[in-house]
């Protein structure tokens, strides 16, 4: 277990407007724990306070491989034969909680957690803590960028053997799963999300699902994914022609490159993720193309494939260094097709590197 993590999330409860932080199985607890725990349907919440010990109920199955990662706290287990009250009792005791206010994962608790808490910890007042956790994990550790930077290798290398492979009449499922094993071949511990391989009309989808439609001369091809090393992800995408692009293809994805270059050179400590953002959609809506501009210019990216910080118009607060985002400004025309040119940037003591180094310039995959 990473034991200066623990340290730090008491430090920002501390720092807080709530007494004590309960945290359900998903990234905040396997960033404390460094395992990976699934949000089933017994309950399992590790109550951190500012001070001392946490409370954990947790299912006595689930038991043994937290108490073997190391993380201190006083464990209250229960079976299915016996139920949870009498560990949520327990715990509710050890930490005083009733009354109290207790921080949840805004995004993460459900509904059924939050009733058990205030059903034993009465007058207890659920706040949401996002804002709080965002700290947590927003600076990256020299390990953590070494294993988002492998992920990012891993992917890479898939992508340069998957190139030569594609063919016309392939489906984009077959190209997905191909490039899925291929990362799998080369190392890589799972897909980072589902590929999102798509042809023709269909990459004017930001988000669209590899599906049965057919590669054909003259498509583009958006190619959205990533792996995991070490449970931390890559999340690169490059967009391709076959056959000659046309005009209006050239001059749309030379923008969203122009773009993507602007946004990373401008990316620093002291920049704002607005700003950043506004760099790249700028030059979107100066060359006229401000219409087809869907989504922001970033995301942040560690566990979770899409964390803090957002480069977004909302987010202005400055970057430091050893922050880990992306830069993926896209341009989607329905109908016709779309261009998103995505990399992983972090940023340094005085600029920033991208960890994505694949070539960016228009392609023309022969097919």
């Amino acid at each position: 277990m990473q034991v200066d993590r623990l340290p730090h999330l008491q430090r920002l409860i501390a720092e807080s407007d709530v007494d004590a932080i309960a945290l359900v199985p998903g990234r905040n607890i396997q960033y404390l724990t460094e395992v990976q725990f699934l949000l089933l349907e017994r309950p399992f919440i590790v109550f951190v306070p500012a001070q001392g010990d946490p409370a954990i109920v947790i299912p006595a199955l689930e038991m043994q491989q937290l108490v073997e990662t190391g993380f201190p706290g006083n464990y209250f287990a229960w079976t299915d034969a016996d139920g949870y009250t009498s560990a949520f009792q327990q715990a509710s005791q050890a930490l005083d909680l009733p009354g109290k206010r207790i921080g949840v994962e805004g995004l993460t608790m459900r509904v059924r957690e939050a009733n058990l808490i205030t059903e034993h910890a009465p007058g207890a007042a659920i706040i949401d803590a996002d804002a709080v956790l965002v700290d947590l994990r927003l600076l990256k550790s020299k390990e953590e960028i070494a294993h988002l930077r492998a992920a990012n290798a891993i992917s890479q290398q898939a992508l340069e053997q998957l190139l030569p492979r594609i063919k016309e009449g392939m489906t984009e499922r077959q190209i997905a799963r191909m490039l899925s094993q291929l990362q799998r071949d080369l190392g890589g511990e799972n897909d980072a999300f589902g590929p999102i391989v798509l042809v023709g009309q269909r990459t004017a989808l930001p988000h669209g699902e590899p599906g049965d439609a057919v590669l054909k001369r003259g498509d583009a091809v958006l190619i959205d994914f990533g792996t995991r090393v070490h449970g931390y992800p890559s999340d690169i995408t490059r967009t391709f022609f076959t056959g000659e692009p046309t005009d209006r293809m050239r001059k749309v994805y030379d923008t969203v490159l122009t773009a993507n270059e602007n946004a990373r050179q401008t990316a620093r400590p002291g920049i704002t993720g607005a700003e950043i953002d506004q760099a790249a959609t700028q030059i979107l809506h100066d060359e006229g193309f401000g219409e087809y501009v869907k989504h922001r210019t970033g995301h942040g990216l560690g566990l979770d494939i899409h964390e803090h910080p957002n480069i977004s118009p909302e987010n202005t607060r400055p970057l430091e260094p050893n922050m880990v985002f992306t830069i993926e400004p896209g341009l989607y025309l329905t109908g016709a097709f779309g261009v998103r040119i995505e990399d992983n940037v972090v940023t340094t003591q005085d600029g920033a590197e991208s960890l994505t180094t694949f070539p960016r310039e228009l392609t023309v995959l022969d097919i």
